[in-house]
């Protein structure tokens, strides 16, 4: 296992549970904890550097948000990624992010299209650098910034609240997958970034929705192939032939 370094300073404002919170998901994204891995709360609270209550308080709310599993005596346990939770959570984004693009494009502002270019270039720079497992997660964490600032230009709180706990979740089952850095799905995924920063700065709501629906597609398919090439073949088999028959 990768150990998890500590990269971040403790921040005085933020409190105990919080820090945790940030640690395990750090974990997670660093590959310090991986689907069907156990854990405890003295394991993490150590790693960590934390207390223990602080450290259940962060388990409780990763266990409400779907990263992780308590069971009694077994531990808690990074949950596997499965095709059916990754079908819901697409089939979501996409009709929050068509309901965000065109009034995302007439009301961003010139500074959030600032932030968008150099979260653009962010993600290009973290991308071709993925071999190296810290970069990888720092482009997980600019994507999520990419995307959420564009549903954000909405200036919707209540659309920003859901969407941020859905974001939340693709940032986990998107790097839980992964399987290494792959330059041809780095270089594709860029384009698609680059048409949907276009979109927003030529202030196009139909142009953007489609950028914006056309990338969610390819990442579910990149990911549900992911997700399949890493099942038994009989459980493969048994996944196409009921998509077959659906």
């Amino acid at each position: 296992m990768i150990r998890h370094k500590k990269t971040r300073p403790k921040d005085k404002s933020v409190s105990a549970a919080d820090q945790a919170y940030s640690g395990i998901m750090d974990l997670v994204l660093c590959h310090g904890l991986r689907p069907g891995e156990r854990t405890s709360v003295n394991l993490l609270s150590a790693k960590l550097g934390l207390g223990r209550t602080p450290v259940k308080e962060a388990i409780t709310r990763l266990q409400t948000e779907g990263l992780l599993s308590v069971a009694g005596r077994s531990g808690t346990v990074v949950n596997q990624i499965d095709r059916e939770r990754t079908e819901h959570l697409f089939a979501l984004r996409q009709v929050l992010e068509g309901f965000a693009a065109e009034e995302a494009a007439r009301k961003v502002t010139s500074d959030q299209l600032q932030k968008i270019r150099d979260l653009l270039q962010e993600m290009k720079v973290y991308s071709s650098a993925q071999a190296n497992i810290q970069a990888a997660a720092s482009f997980v964490r600019a994507n999520v910034a990419f995307h959420s600032l564009i549903v954000a230009a909405v200036g919707n709180p209540i659309l920003d609240r859901f969407y941020a706990q859905l974001q939340m979740q693709f940032q986990i089952v998107t790097y839980l997958v992964q399987r290494g850095y792959n330059p041809q799905a780095a270089e594709r995924r860029q384009k698609e970034h680059e048409a949907i920063a276009k979109a927003l700065a030529a202030r196009d709501g139909k142009m953007l929705k489609q950028a914006l629906k056309s990338h969610a597609q390819a990442t579910e398919a990149t990911i549900l192939e992911t997700l399949e090439s890493a099942l038994p073949r009989p459980a493969a088999r048994r996944q196409a032939r009921r998509r077959k028959s659906a």
